[in-house]
């Protein structure tokens, strides 16, 4: 029993050290876009988007708001190790929006992705 309970922890121990577990632990929390293939956001626009982590993925809040009007997206997300990140939104009327996005640099306070589905467009975010 006691070898079964010693290699367990050392399994979860791994696990917690993976590539998509620490990327995990990065993107966590609330993101804000600042901009789009090196332009910045209109001012009447923002955008924002939070990562709440839950083992190598996990939800995700999206706000859009334009003039003043906020629309709420939430979505899923999962990392992969090439360092990557699929995430799918919640359609208004059923189903999922996949789109794909490859981490170009990560840091405590700043993001940016490369979209690799529909274009490759550049998003870079600050916490």
């Amino acid at each position: 029993m006691k070898k079964i309970l010693f290699l367990s922890s050392i399994l979860v121990t791994i696990l917690s050290c993976s590539p998509e577990a620490m990327t995990n632990k990065k993107i966590a929390g609330m993101w804000h876009l600042e901009s789009i293939d090196g332009k910045t956001l209109d001012s009447e626009y923002q955008e924002q988007i939070d990562f709440a982590p839950d083992g190598r993925g996990g939800t995700i809040t999206e706000t859009k708001t334009t003039k003043g009007i906020p629309v709420v997206t939430y979505g899923k997300y999962a990392l992969i190790k090439s360092g990557s990140i699929t995430i799918s939104r919640t359609k208004t009327d059923g189903g999922y929006d996949d789109q794909g996005y490859d981490f170009t640099s990560i840091s405590d306070n700043s993001m940016t992705m490369t979209q690799n589905m529909n274009g490759n467009k550049v998003y870079v975010y600050k916490k």
